[in-house]
């Protein structure tokens, strides 16, 4: 039996296909497990590489490849032969998966949390009966919508305990230590890596023992976090000079400042879980962390809005030559005044869980609130107990 798993973004191959694809062949290893990636404005460029590591999936089936099937017809070897399966829809446009499913003849099932393509998935796994709820209310079938619960949570795998941790990294628990996650796409990494190393920088200097971790996404190469000239930076916001190094067969960040950063690849979820504080973007990693009880404070620089992945049509006019950068500034903008939260677990919760900082920022207003946060210890309790 085959199973075609469609997604796309990082935050989904990590968080929803490896748990996934881990437990199918768990329970059936005979299956063979082809994964689709459809091009994607969430892209980091690296998600064929990372998902060809993961041991249960057996092909990879690559952007480029699923563009020549859909407009060309010309059909992977992957495709071919194949009698029995099915398409799981894990993310992305759900327009992929109903044409996989048509051009293949197999039914299709998806994960999703909002009821939409209904006629066109035989089933619907869904988050929670909140959700399934959504679901009957627009008229779906009763015997098509199952919770099984968040993919997320079944994806949070810790392979040491706090105190492994601790000696595994040099780290002294009875001061604080705060994680950065800058992201999961270079482009985005390039610039939050100087912003996030100096507000750093900031929290050093009134903090003096503050230990820092940066979590590298798998999807970034830990090159892209020197790769952008200091004078490119500071075009969107001052930034901290920073320069990698290898030390004691440990990567590190350091600055003008002396502030050491230990690049953290490989156990992301570690670095999460030992943090007093989680300096971060939107993104995957915020629910993560809630689900694990981690304080977090999330940053949105709105400096540079035409480097914001968009949906859609608006994200397509991004790449418009001349002007498409203009406009999709104005979008952004106008954007930005409509949406509530960005952070997942406020989105969830329907209000302010963890604080967000958004707008034309500077590392200083990072710097101030984690300092706030910090110094606040009652506040980051309450924060742990709502989160969890």
């Amino acid at each position: 039996m085959h199973i075609f798993i469609m997604a796309n973004s990082p935050g989904e191959l990590v968080g929803w296909v490896r748990p996934a694809v881990e437990k199918l062949k768990e329970k059936q290893k005979k299956v063979i497990i082809i994964v689709v990636i459809p091009p994607c404005q969430y892209a980091s460029g690296m998600e064929r590489e990372v998902v060809e590591n993961f041991p249960e999936v057996d092909l990879v089936v690559g952007p480029s490849q699923y563009l020549k099937y859909l407009f060309l017809g010309i059909r992977p070897s992957s495709f071919r032969g194949v009698k029995r399966g099915v398409v799981v829809f894990l993310g992305g446009d759900p327009f992929h998966a109903v044409v996989l499913s048509k051009r293949l003849g197999l039914p299709a099932v998806a994960y999703m949390q909002k009821p939409r393509w209904k006629r066109y998935f035989k089933k619907f796994m869904v988050l929670d009966q909140a959700a399934r709820e959504k679901f009957m209310a627009k008229r779906a079938e009763e015997n098509k919508v199952f919770v099984v619960g968040d993919l997320t949570v079944d994806g949070i795998k810790l392979g040491m305990s706090r105190e492994e941790v601790y000696n595994y990294w040099g780290l002294n628990s009875g001061n604080f230590i705060i994680s950065i996650l800058p992201g999961s796409r270079p482009e985005m990494v390039r610039y939050m890596a100087p912003f996030f190393l100096r507000a750093a920088e900031l929290i050093k200097k009134e903090l003096p023992k503050t230990q820092f971790l940066l979590a590298l996404s798998p999807f970034v190469p830990k090159e892209e976090l020197v790769s952008l000239d200091e004078s490119e930076v500071s075009k969107v916001f001052q930034g901290a000079k920073i320069k990698l190094k290898k030390d004691n067969e440990k990567w590190k960040l350091t600055t003008e400042s002396d502030l050491e950063v230990l690049v953290v690849e490989g156990r992301q979820h570690e670095a999460l879980n030992v943090a007093h504080l989680i300096i971060t973007i939107p993104g995957t990693h915020t629910l993560e962390a809630a689900y694990l009880g981690i304080p977090m404070l999330v940053a949105v620089p709105l400096n540079k809005p035409e480097a914001i992945p968009l949906d859609g049509l608006a994200g397509l006019v991004g790449g418009v030559p001349l002007f498409g950068s203009s406009i999709k500034r104005w979008i952004v903008k106008w954007c930005a005044k409509r949406i509530k939260f960005t952070a997942i677990p406020n989105i969830r919760a329907g209000r302010e869980v963890i604080p967000e900082i958004r707008g034309v920022i500077e590392a200083e207003d990072v710097a101030k609130e984690a300092i706030k946060l910090l110094r606040d210890p009652n506040g980051l309790a309450r924060m742990r107990k709502e989160l969890r």
